[in-house]
């Protein structure tokens, strides 16, 4: 159950991230943005997985937490703490004219 919730959050967050690149650039940077979580999601589940490897075995605590669910947790965590500096908004910079 878990698993599919972090699943469905992240299509919800591709959606979201495609359209909001769609909208301020254009149609490319949106789909490199999907591209780009979408690499980082494949990449981070796969060294989570790794991590999560050393401290359980893959039954996890049943049938509701399997290490793949702690494997995801980990995940999300990671990419909530990346994403938040990655895709904040900078301040634009005034020019001081005399």
């Amino acid at each position: 159950m878990i698993p599919v919730f972090i699943f469905y959050a992240h299509v919800i967050f591709l959606v979201y991230i495609f359209t909001k690149n769609f909208i301020e650039e254009n149609f490319v940077s949106g789909f490199l943005s999907v591209i780009f979580v979408v690499i980082i999601f494949s990449a981070g589940w796969t060294m989570s997985e790794f991590i999560m490897s050393t401290f359980m075995e893959s039954k996890g605590l049943g049938l509701l937490f399997p290490r793949a669910a702690f494997s995801l947790l980990l995940l999300t965590i990671m990419e909530l703490i990346f994403y938040r500096f990655y895709f904040r908004k900078r301040p634009i910079k005034q020019s001081h004219q005399v």
